[in-house]
């Protein structure tokens, strides 16, 4: 159904989300939801500090290594519970107010955006 720019090489955290992503952009109903959305998504991983950046451009979708200067919103979380949002089993407000999310920007804007990374 879509396609994702790759832009660049990625980094370990952009390849392990790049499958979840590819399954998101093929289901009609999220994609539906995706097309609405612009503005660019940063995810660090707090403990090494690898950071991705996802593009959002009404319906067409990049990832790229590294960070951008000023994201329309930006997460900071641990690998394990990015692997937990990422398959489901963390609610992205429950991780925000455990503390184990930080986040950054436009929170509605971020919302929106994380479902490109979620399976369920």
């Amino acid at each position: 159904m879509g396609e994702i720019r790759i832009i660049g090489d990625l980094n370990g955290l952009g390849a392990s989300l790049l499958s979840i992503m590819e399954q998101n952009i093929d289901n009609p109903e999220r994609m539906k939801k995706i097309r609405r959305i612009s503005g660019n998504l940063v995810a660090t991983e707090k403990n090494i500090g690898v950071a991705i950046t996802i593009i959002f451009d009404k319906g067409n979708i990049s990832l790229k290594d590294g960070s951008v200067e000023k994201p329309s919103a930006a997460l900071w979380t641990d690998f394990d519970t990015l692997a937990a949002y990422s398959c489901g089993e963390l609610n992205p407000i429950v991780g925000v107010l455990k503390g184990r999310i930080k986040v950054r920007g436009n929170l509605l804007k971020l919302l929106k955006m994380v479902t490109i990374v979620r399976s369920d």
